[in-house]
């Protein structure tokens, strides 16, 4: 696959798309995404009901670098969970998802720390933060849960899109062939997905193995504060929100709790603040390399996320289950 990460690097980079018609042409989209279905697996991905992944992932933020264990649980057409575990300066956990119209949410303290800093990070693509403790009327509780399944399910989709050709069935993306890329080492399709709620995607799919090479998009870059410094000896430690929740990690020499409560309510101030600005927006590209056969489909066993052109996140994708059957308490929403 070496030379397709050439083709989309070359296209990423800008290479031209040639569009043959004016007007977007739903029938070649339509044709095109049947190839390269039958290409991912065909019958086997028809009949795809659920679906399990694990994964090591690391992130790059700011001079940090994380790495976390992944697992993702889609059971369709309503469910999904994605629990990590992560190491290195900022350790922890978190669960986040849906069930349904219900957000899944939890966050763990985990080992590992950097003294006695906090951190609070929005997260992209319309991740919803809300102050821990906060209060919400029961109408304003019913916008937050809104709003963060949606983005689970917009960020799901755009995952979707470079594993199966598809968005999820709560996203009903409508297609259009918006042309073909060119680079020196070979061609693809693109495809626009689209649809009535905002969701926009574009999916580049190799022409000679009909199989994605990368998803882009575009979306509000990440916002992140910080607080306080080095603490003392014992336990506690950062803070990460994102989509609308806080993430603790304790390091080995934290302050007292009310230093970190201090710190808790500068950070949550200047993200509220933050939040009020309009958000800067960035281009995405996920990129999709080294498809292998297993459980019956093709899948890429990397991913990569860039914006703006710099790597943010890299998988390294290690099992993939097709069609498992999943315990439902894997979906259980808390409260």
């Amino acid at each position: 696959m070496r030379t397709h990460t050439t083709v989309i690097a070359v296209i990423a980079l800008g290479a031209s798309i040639a569009t043959s018609a004016q007007q977007p042409d739903p029938a070649k989209a339509q044709s095109v995404l049947t190839d390269t279905r039958v290409a991912i697996g065909g019958r086997k991905l028809d009949s795809l009901r659920s679906l399990g992944l694990e994964a090591t992932v690391q992130r790059n933020m700011g001079n940090i670098q994380l790495s976390s264990d992944v697992e993702l649980l889609l059971d369709l057409p309503d469910k999904y969970v994605r629990s990590e575990t992560t190491s290195g300066p900022i350790g922890g956990g978190s669960t986040t998802g849906f069930n349904g119209e219900k957000p899944l949410q939890k966050f763990n303290t985990g080992g590992g720390g950097m003294g006695g800093m906090v951190i609070r990070m929005g997260g992209p693509g319309g991740a919803v933060t809300t102050t821990p403790g906060q209060k919400l009327s029961p109408e304003e509780q019913q916008k937050v849960d809104r709003a963060m399944v949606r983005a689970a399910r917009v960020d799901l989709s755009r995952l979707m899109l470079g594993w199966f050709a598809m968005t999820h069935p709560q996203v009903p993306a409508e297609y259009s062939y918006a042309g073909e890329a060119e680079s020196p080492d070979g061609k693809a399709y693109v495809i626009d997905a689209m649809d009535a709620d905002g969701f926009a995607a574009r999916l580049f799919i190799d022409e000679q193995t009909h199989l994605p090479l990368m998803v882009t998009y575009r979306a509000p870059q990440p916002r992140i504060v910080t607080a306080g410094g080095p603490g003392r000896a014992g336990g506690g430690g950062p803070q990460i929100a994102t989509a609308g929740g806080a993430r603790p990690a304790a390091p080995p020499t934290p302050p007292t709790e009310e230093e970190r409560r201090k710190m808790r309510e500068e950070a949550d101030r200047q993200l509220q603040e933050l939040q009020k600005q309009p958000p800067a927006m960035a281009d995405y590209t996920l990129y999709f390399e080294d498809w292998q056969d297993g459980d019956g489909i093709k899948f890429p066993r990397k991913i990569r996320r860039a914006m703006a052109g710099t790597t943010s996140e890299e998988w390294t994708v290690t099992k993939v289950k097709v069609n498992p059957t999943i315990d439902p308490k894997k979906f259980a929403v808390e409260g």
